[in-house]
């Protein structure tokens, strides 16, 4: 019952189900007709607070609960006007930057963090069967009847399109415990992500989102943190890279303190 609720093709103003619920007289005996149904719709697994003000309907109800959990003011972030890319996972890995997952479990799924270290936070998501449907009903209502500065599920959900793109992608937010994968096949994740916004443009993010793929995008672009991270991963990879590098590392310095001793002895 809760999955066809939630779908935006089943939803009925929330106004109208809240008077027949006010003229049934359930809110003398009962809470709130909004603190019943975001008790019953809530994700379990995503933190959720309940909207201080009426949603247009359960669907938007779910959105809203994800939305006001935020620690970041992102409603009221004006759109950027420019576009942004940001580079998937395992490219972005592969210049250096390193992957975090929120050391809070109640943090909100939007609470995505770059820090100056290089080092990108994000919340843990739990991805099954029922994921798909979350975001494809969310992102259908905002596209519809929502601006572009509002669209806070679209955003996070591309900025996830983005990162994840082949299944070495998904392996790495999984290592991580970013992703917690319930599906059977690593591979139906990437598929997933990339066919939820399909056919849709691409949105403009809030100043938060749009300050987060510039720093990401400045990270990848930087030559000095590429050199770093090919440095370490050829050299510094394994506990046997480490021993090696280590061992040529000393005997390089024994070898020039002998040709020094022996240039010194000469005189």
């Amino acid at each position: 019952i809760r999955r066809d609720l939630r779908l935006l093709e089943n939803q009925l103003p929330f106004f109208v189900l809240e008077q027949l619920y006010n003229l049934a007289g359930m809110n003398q005996e009962f809470p709130s007709f909004l603190q019943i149904s975001f008790n019953y719709l809530k994700y379990v697994g995503y933190r959720t607070s309940c909207p201080t003000e009426s949603p247009k309907h359960f669907t938007d109800l779910t959105r809203t609960s994800i939305i006001s959990s935020s620690k970041f003011v992102l409603r009221a972030q004006e759109a950027c006007k420019e576009r942004k890319h940001v580079h998937s996972a395992s490219q972005l890995r592969e210049a250096g930057l390193k992957f975090k997952v929120s050391p809070n479990e109640n943090e909100c799924l939007l609470d995505l963090t770059y820090s100056s270290e290089g080092v990108l936070t994000m919340p843990m998501l739990n991805i099954g069967d029922d994921t798909e449907m979350f975001f494809r009903n969310i992102v259908a209502f905002e596209h519809c009847h929502l601006s572009d500065h509002t669209n806070i599920i679209t955003q996070y959900q591309k900025i996830l399109d983005f990162l994840i793109n082949t299944e070495k992608d998904v392996n790495i937010l999984v290592e991580k415990k970013i992703i917690v994968n319930t599906m059977d096949d690593a591979n139906k994740v990437p598929t997933m992500v990339n066919n939820l916004d399909s056919n849709l443009i691409v949105p403009r993010f809030n100043s938060h989102y749009d300050s987060l793929c510039n720093s990401l995008n400045d990270f990848y672009e930087n030559p000095r943190n590429k050199y770093k991270a090919i440095f370490i991963h050829e050299y510094f990879n394994t506990p046997w890279k480490i021993a090696s590098t280590v061992a040529a590392i000393v005997l390089l310095l024994l070898t020039l303190i002998q040709t020094i001793c022996s240039i010194i002895s000469l005189f």
